[in-house]
Parts: structure tokens; sequence; C-alpha cells
């Protein structure tokens, strides 16, 4: 395998602070520890949605989600 390979982000593949901001959103947590730049990269891969007051985990995020446990 090449090592440059290793390197490229994969969009299957959750970094850890991905992950927890995912999983607080799933969770409903009252304090996101993570700026709007988080939810906006999350949403550019399609794992959350908003509907304008509040964020929600898509059916692909729930996927990302339970693909890591």
């Amino acid at each position: 395998m090449n090592i440059q390979h290793l390197q490229i982000a994969h969009s299957a593949v959750l970094s850890d602070p991905e992950w927890i901001a995912l999983e607080s959103i799933e969770e409903e947590t009252r304090h996101f520890i993570f700026d709007d730049t988080m939810l906006h990269a999350l949403q550019d891969r399609g794992l959350v949605e908003s509907d304008g007051i509040a964020w929600r985990v898509t059916e692909t995020g729930q996927k990302r989600l339970s693909e890591r446990v």
C-alpha cells in the first residue's frame, strides 16, 4: 500500500472529533463543544441536516455511528 494513500481522508471514515460531534448531535447534547465549522463539515458529508433551529443526524450519519461502535 502506498503511504500517500493513508494520508487521504476517506468520506466513510470518521475522525474522533467528527464521531464525538455526531454522537453529541444524536444524543441531543445541550452543550455542543464544537463550533459551526464542524456542523457544516458534517452537513457537507451528508451526516447531519438542519431544520433551521436544530441539527439532526441523517440516515447516513446513523449508519456511520453504528459502523464505528
